[in-house]
């Protein structure tokens, strides 16, 4: 049975086209508030009209209120919002014991997103016909204290073990997309791009196109090999550590942006350092991801990584999957 990948697929109340990255608001590693970061976003919403957003930020944010409006302001002008379940958050600020899947919902409920991913187990159970079903019942749980919006299922697990899982859950949840760390893919981006394609054949047997999403893939190089793969939705956080070089697509110390003002209308503009590198580099991920959505749904991806990655770069995969000559 072919499964064809959709231009566009629908998940809860938005439509969101194949593929897509959804840049990420996060209080790790970075400078900014997410207030500043969903000022910004907002701004630039002619550029990039969706961000993931961690729910445990929003939670423990200060200024709650503030945060509130800014989500409603946003989804009023059209943004998609995907909100995080905030175990990432909770992990690195060492709060993992205190933050629970009852205060995920309470944020849930009190903060706009168009769908969110469901509470994540981090530490599953070794069997997995137990661990599809810790699975299926979390994201009931968290199905409830949605309502209406739609719950993502996040999951873990070994590399080995996830194509069973995440095919398993996606047709006991009958959600339209699932979720996974790129981290738990393998080590290299070889293996975790065969372990995609691994991933999408599973997914595609159930005759139903489901959607795979991987957290934490903010490296424009990947998003294009893993989109050849099979995989269709990403989020990172690069698009405000680093600066990206337009040119190449290679990513760069964020201090290093004044090397390439010069590649957007954005360096000459009167703004500040960090919004100029902000909108440098999402009218880079628009733009790449828009041209890399345009050659999977003409059969051209392989012709685009010849066209757009380094050459070395380019030789190594073709050479690693058989590319052969482009189209």
């Amino acid at each position: 049975m072919t499964v064809i990948r959709p231009p566009e697929l629908a998940v809860g109340e938005a439509r969101l086209p194949l593929p897509i990255f959804f840049p990420s608001i996060s209080t790790v590693k970075t400078t900014l508030t997410p207030q500043e970061y969903l000022a910004i976003l907002h701004s630039l919403r002619n550029v990039n009209r969706q961000f993931l957003v961690s729910a445990f930020d929003l939670s423990n944010s200060v200024n709650g209120d503030e945060l509130i409006e800014s989500l409603m302001t946003a989804r009023d002008a059209g943004m998609t919002i995907l909100m995080d379940s905030g175990n990432y958050e909770s992990y690195w600020k060492n709060k993992s014991s205190d933050w629970s899947q009852f205060d995920f919902h309470t944020t849930l409920q009190r903060f706009d997103s168009s769908f969110a991913f469901g509470f994540d187990e981090q530490n599953p159970p070794i069997d997995n016909e137990a661990h599809i079903q810790l699975l299926v019942e979390q994201w009931q749980r968290d199905q409830a204290a949605a309502g209406k919006r739609l719950i993502v299922p996040i999951v873990h697990g070994s590399t080995d073990a996830l194509p069973t899982l995440c095919a398993r859950v996606a047709q006991e949840t009958k959600t339209p997309m699932i979720a996974v760390a790129e981290r738990r893919l393998g080590d290299g981006v070889f293996e975790r791009a065969r372990s995609v394609m691994t991933l999408r054949e599973k997914l595609n047997r159930s005759g139903n196109y489901v959607g795979l999403h991987l957290l934490g893939t903010g490296n424009p190089l990947s998003i294009a090999l893993y989109s050849w793969a099979g995989a269709d939705s990403f989020d990172g956080l690069e698009w405000c550590q680093t600066v990206v070089d337009h040119e190449t697509g290679l990513l760069f110390h964020l201090s290093q942006s004044d090397f390439f003002q010069h590649q957007t209308a954005w360096g000459e503009s009167d703004i500040s350092f960090q919004a100029r590198t902000l909108a440098h580099n999402l009218t880079f991920y628009t733009d790449w991801v828009q041209r890399l959505r345009h050659a999977i749904h003409a059969g051209d991806v392989v012709e685009f990584c010849r066209f757009n990655f380094p050459s070395r770069i380019y030789s190594q995969c073709a050479a690693t999957f058989g590319w052969g000559d482009p189209k």
